[in-house]
Parts: C-alpha cells; structure tokens; sequence
C-alpha cells in the first residue's frame, strides 16, 4: 500500500533577514552561508525516511531562518505531483532521490549550482547543471537473523534459493527511487556482459529479474521503509532495500545483519533539485547551498546512517568503509536515458508472474 502524508510543522514567527535575488538559472549566490539569514518559506518534496528528515531540517531552520513544510511520499508519487503542478508549482525542492531519475527529467528543474560544490567529493559534484548531490546511497540486503536459519545469503544468487520463496521483501521501481536502484543494480551484476550498459540489456540479467519476481510471487511493497521494517520485523527472512534504511534498522536494536552483495553493489548520488518555477526561489537556492556546507553534511555523519559526499568528514563509527564493499559502478547516463524502457520491461515480466 502506497503512503502519502502532509507533514507542515509549526509555522513561527519568520526572522527578518536579508534576501537573495529571485530567478532562473544562475549559479552559487551567498545564501545560507553568507552569515546573514535568509528568512521565509519553503516546501519541501521528499521521500526522505523521519530520522533523517528530524535531524536535518530543524537545522536548516536554524542556520537560515527559513521555516519549511514537508511533503513525504514515495519518490514516484512526488514526481508525478511535480509534473501535474507544472506551470503553478506548489513546492519548491525536490529533497531526495536518486539523481538519475532526476536527470531522466530535466525538464522540471531550475538551472542552479550550489555554493559548496567545489568541496565535494567527485560524487557529490553537480549532475546534469541542476542536481545537487547531498549522500551516496547503496544497495544492500537485510537479513533477519532469527528467521534465516540455516539459509545462506551473500548475494543476488542467493536469493534464488527455493527455501526463500515467498520471503524476500522487495519494492516498486516504477515508484521508488531505492528499488529501482535496486533492480539496475541487480542487472549490473547479473548480466555478465564486458561492458556496464549492455549489462541492462542482457539476456542473463532480465533472465535474474523474472526468476527473482518468480521467488517474490510477484508482490510489490509500496514503502521503500516497509521493505526494511518487513524484514526487521520478521514478516520476511531478507529484505533488497538500501543501506540508510537497513541502517536505520541495526540501530534500532533489530535482530537483523546488513549484507552487501557478493557480486557487488552499486552506489549513487541522491539529490536535491529545485523546481522548476519554485515560488520561494530564494529559499530553495539557499536549501541546496546548505545541504553540501561541512554543517549540514556532518549531521549526515553523526546523526543519521546516510554516507554525505564531502571528502572533509568522518563516518560515525558502525558504518562499513566503502574500501571494504564490492562496489560496481553504473553506467548513469544510460540508466537516466533509458529508466523508462527498464522500468516497462520490468512491469512486462511482472504481468506474466503469478
């Protein structure tokens, strides 16, 4: 079941501050760190799971003066109310995501560069002259350990195990952004071809695909945090979610294990995108400028289970260095030109799953 809420806190007394020029297109101005306050309102769109959402925008709040509302829904749900409210946009920022379906639509976001890009890591640079980078986020797969008994699982190839029919907990690509990571992630690794993009493309890939849909009896879950929690909460054995998430879940005290594929894992930049036409353009330049500044990056770090993206932090102490993951690296410009076609495929070999 599909989950979409309203979330506006507290509106308070707005702090008067200095302003940054409205507009279109442009790049980095001194917003949220030039030391003044910008002040106002913003909207923000996000599929962004609460821990995150809790220790980030209260000090957004705090640095800028700029009261907020958040909208949370699955990243699908926000891009099709995105484009609906085209020509009369009722948020300003897209918070979340991954950056290649951002990309696949470039046409619902202003032209902007953010005021920190220069400190970022290569990941975390600007994609496409619209997306800011904020954390890298990985595939993963997460295991209870009270119900996985004697079942061993290291990998995509694992889950294909009979004794896992029914049990594995996966969501909707055509409406999150984390499982269709996952299932391009899935075809990266499966398809055994010499170069990435053909790799989406593979017989022996798509071949993964329709025996995995076949293990999951074809059952879609609509909340990319309820693919996590089915399995911490022992609905499922093994969950295909994705690191923040799986995460969030080892330190609630879950009895669950965080397992990084064996045949590897694919990591991707998430993004902030302003959109296109946003009403407080100020507040949304100064949003995605604040986003990359070492202070909102270090709350990443320390206070929630995302990997931010610049080269100057430490991770907090449980998270697996990215030198001890397998990674493999997406063919992104392909993936973001070509979601749609990936996304169909999947849908058609889902219909013939019964």
């Amino acid at each position: 079941m599909k989950h979409r809420w309203l979330v506006v806190l507290p509106t308070l007394a707005l702090l008067a501050a200095s302003t940054v020029a409205c507009g279109s297109g442009g790049t980095s101005s001194s917003t949220a760190t030039s030391g003044g306050k910008v002040g106002g309102t913003l909207v923000v769109y996000t599929p962004n799971e609460q821990t995150m959402l809790d220790a980030l925008m209260p000090a957004f709040k705090a640095a800028t003066g700029i009261d907020y509302q958040l909208v949370t829904a699955a990243t699908g749900e926000l891009y099709t109310r995105i484009k609906s409210e085209a020509g009369n946009p009722q948020g300003d920022v897209l918070f979340g995501g991954g950056v290649a379906q951002a990309m696949a639509n470039p046409d619902l976001w202003e032209k902007y560069t953010a005021a920190h890009d220069s400190e970022m890591t290569d990941l975390g640079k600007n994609v496409g002259g619209f997306s800011t980078p904020y954390q890298a986020d990985g595939s993963c797969l997460l295991v209870n350990k009270d119900k996985v008994g004697s079942i061993t699982i290291k990998g995509y190839a694992d889950l294909l195990n009979p004794e896992l029919k029914g049990k594995i907990a996966f969501g909707d690509p055509a409406n999150s952004s984390s499982a269709f990571a996952q299932l391009t992630n899935m075809l990266a690794a499966m398809g055994g071809q010499s170069t990435m993009d053909a790799n989406y493309t593979s017989d022996a890939a798509w071949a993964y695909v329709k025996s995995f849909l076949q293990q999951i009896n074809g059952k879609l879950i609509g909340s990319s945090s309820a693919v996590a929690q089915g399995a911490a909460q022992g609905e499922y054995v093994v969950a295909a979610t994705y690191e923040a998430q799986a995460m969030n879940q080892v330190g609630a005290g879950m009895p669950v294990n965080v397992v990084y594929m064996s045949e590897g894992s694919v990591y991707l930049p998430s993004g902030v995108e302003i959109i296109k036409g946003a009403k407080n353009m100020a507040q949304a330049k100064a949003f995605a400028d604040w986003i990359q500044s070492k202070e909102a990056q270090q709350i990443l770090a320390d206070k929630t289970n995302g990997r931010p993206l610049r080269g100057d932090l430490t991770l907090r102490a449980g998270m697996t260095p990215l030198a001890d993951i397998k990674q493999l690296t997406e063919d992104s410009k392909y993936v973001s030109e070509h979601r749609s076609e990936i996304v169909k495929k999947f849908q058609d070999i889902l219909a013939t799953v019964g």
